[in-house]
């Protein structure tokens, strides 16, 4: 029931969002459903994601900024982002945010910071468009202080067999379609525990909002094992 739900909700939404993508440039087409998708309860997810969080911060593919209005203002945010258009689009949310926000233009695999530099990082919908999972996690162990958290909101493959099968079938025609690397079958929780973290947390959930698959979605929150890099 759950899977016929999800298929018809992108189908209906399919022809709308294709108009829409047709009008906007790249960057308001992504910003104009991503903001759907806060109204339809990302926000709520958001808000809890960085809740507690303070001091350094780095959020890894900020995109345009939405996040930034629930950060507490005793955060210092490095706000690293690849896309040029949407960091345009995030200075003037950056505006409105009530944390110190320093915005740079920047890979995830390869983070221009020095070892050890944050207490958090913070990364929303990034893995599943990276080109290396994980090299991007070597690099968020490396920047993160010891006892340092990483905080993740990330869509994922389905845990159900056929749902999980026809996620790999049609990955690559969602490729095509989102020509951004985004991928709608990474298992990611299990790809960051293999790839030297310790799995805190992990919460599921779901959002329905016009434009956007209801992809399987998971609230993460992990630390390096140092044990293991030992």
């Amino acid at each position: 029931r759950n899977m016929l739900k999800e298929l018809g909700h992108f189908l209906v939404n399919v022809p709308k969002t294709l108009v829409l993508k047709s009008r906007l440039s790249h960057a308001e087409f992504y910003d104009t459903l991503m903001e759907r998708g806060e109204e339809a309860g990302l926000a709520d997810w958001r808000r809890r994601l960085v809740a507690g969080v303070r001091g350094p911060t780095l959020e890894i593919g900020c995109g345009t900024g939405l996040m930034f209005p629930h950060y507490d203002p005793r955060v210092r945010l490095s706000a690293l982002e690849l896309d040029p258009e949407f960091l345009s689009l995030a200075a003037g949310r950056r505006q409105e945010a009530a944390a110190r926000i320093d915005l740079m233009l920047g890979r995830a695999e390869d983070l221009p910071f020095a070892d050890a530099s944050f207490e958090f990082v913070i990364s929303a919908l990034v893995l599943c468009s990276v080109q290396s999972v994980e090299r991007v996690l070597a690099e968020i162990a490396r920047v993160l202080q010891p006892g340092g958290e990483l905080r993740l909101i990330e869509h994922v493959r389905s845990e159900r067999r056929v749902s999980g099968a026809l996620m790999d079938i049609f990955n690559p025609l969602w490729l095509s379609l989102n020509q951004q690397n985004c991928h709608m079958n990474r298992e990611t929780v299990s790809l960051i525990e293999a790839n030297g973290f310790e799995v805190l947390d992990v919460e599921a959930f779901k959002v329905y909002s016009p434009g956007v698959p209801s992809f399987p979605l998971r609230w993460i929150r992990a630390r390096p094992n140092r044990g293991a890099e030992a």
